[in-house]
């Protein structure tokens, strides 16, 4: 399907020419009545494309009654770059709408950080009831990134109370977090448990057919006509997990190796985009080790030791299987580092804690945060 199908029809909302994608234009409040604070990013496409990764999105997408009948409020979880922050101002402005707002000045976007220094600044001034009438009477309110304010207590309790006030007077309230409030540590448990009854959508990165389609449709977007081959040769050799806006950054530089060398799109501009999206440089084991540490309140140098401590065994295999997994390090070399052990020592520690991720909820989620901490 040609990208004029996509970007000439204003009322898209069909499945693709294949029957796994669908496609919807986003809609989202005019500049002027937007929060400067809210930084919304532009977007890069008018439109978002679902695939199998991301069903629910497209079953929500065909409803023609509000989303909000489901479940408020309403809870959008998945990594950085998915598309929660489009997904949320599309369905938000689209409920505004239905209530008559059609400027869409019924929505009202706050980062989560932006709230806890809206309250902190609240308290300060003892002006703290005319905060809360503004959040609490706006038709529908975002509040993206609630894993951003862990270290924000009182805001969270806060934050806690404004949803369930919300809720009681049936006003729409949006939530974005990188992953299920249960598995982050430091929420408070209740901004936890007023973020969960209402409808919880889990968001995923482009992957597949939609990965493919996305790059098609990028690149057409900046006028470059890259073939299947070349296409196939982009998306293999980007790492899988990327999120459509480093997969926007890599069409860029395709764009840009075309524009340096004047010639059109070929296999030398595909492997230029690909080695300008790699890691500039390999993360050094003491930074594995430093932030493992800090998470589970130990020293590194503890991780290092001889000590058979449970708590540390389970904080230094964990961290070995960090370094395997987002460096080139060889096992022996990962030994070494952590305190001159041999490599058949480190590769049971690694298999050891790969099989307890899958039974162990809390080990899950720290090694989540701590690969996200570290980019990997």
């Amino acid at each position: 399907m040609s990208s004029a199908m996509l970007t000439t029809e204003p009322d898209l909302k069909r499945p693709l020419a294949d029957s796994d994608l669908f496609a919807f234009p986003l809609e989202r409040p005019p500049l002027k009545v937007r929060r400067r604070e809210s930084a919304v990013s532009p977007l890069l496409l008018p439109y978002f494309i679902a695939g199998p990764e991301n069903r629910l999105v497209a079953f929500i997408a065909r409803q023609e009654a509000s989303v909000f009948a489901l479940g408020n409020p309403l809870l959008l979880v998945g990594p950085s770059g998915t598309g929660k922050t489009a997904l949320a101002l599309h369905l938000s402005v689209r409920h505004a709408n239905k209530l008559g707002y059609i400027d869409a000045s019924g929505v009202q976007h706050v980062p989560a950080i932006e709230f806890a220094r809206r309250f902190a600044e609240a308290v300060a001034a003892d002006d703290l009831q005319h905060l809360r009438e503004e959040l609490d009477e706006v038709p529908v309110l975002i509040i993206d990134d609630l894993h951003l304010i862990t270290s924000k207590p009182a805001a969270q309790e806060e934050l806690a109370q404004r949803i369930e006030a919300r809720c009681e007077s049936q006003r729409p309230t949006v939530l974005t977090c990188r992953r299920l409030p249960t598995e982050v540590r430091g929420l408070r448990p209740a901004l936890v448990s007023r973020s969960l009854p209402g409808l919880t959508i889990a968001m995923s990165c482009p992957a597949g057919k939609t990965r493919t389609m996305l790059l098609t449709e990028l690149a057409m977007q900046l006028g470059l006509e890259l073939d299947g081959p070349l296409i196939e040769m982009l998306d293999n050799g980007l790492d899988p997990t990327l999120p459509v806006r480093a997969l926007s950054a890599a069409i860029r530089q395709v764009d840009l190796w075309c524009r340096m060398n004047e010639a059109q799109p070929c296999c030398q501009a595909i492997a230029y985009a690909i080695e300008s999206a790699a890691p500039d440089e390999e993360i050094p084991l003491n930074k594995i080790t430093n932030t493992v540490a800090r998470y589970f309140r130990l020293k590194a140098s503890e991780l290092r030791s001889s000590s058979r401590k449970q708590h540390i065994v389970r904080a230094r295999s964990l961290a070995m299987l960090l370094a395997r997994r987002i460096t080139s390090k060889s096992v022996t070399h990962i030994g070494e580092h952590f305190g001159g052990r041999d490599h058949s020592t480190v590769l049971h520690a690694i298999r050891k804690t790969e099989t307890l991720l899958h039974d162990d909820a809390e080990l899950r989620v720290a090694a989540d945060e701590l690969a996200d901490k570290l980019g990997g």
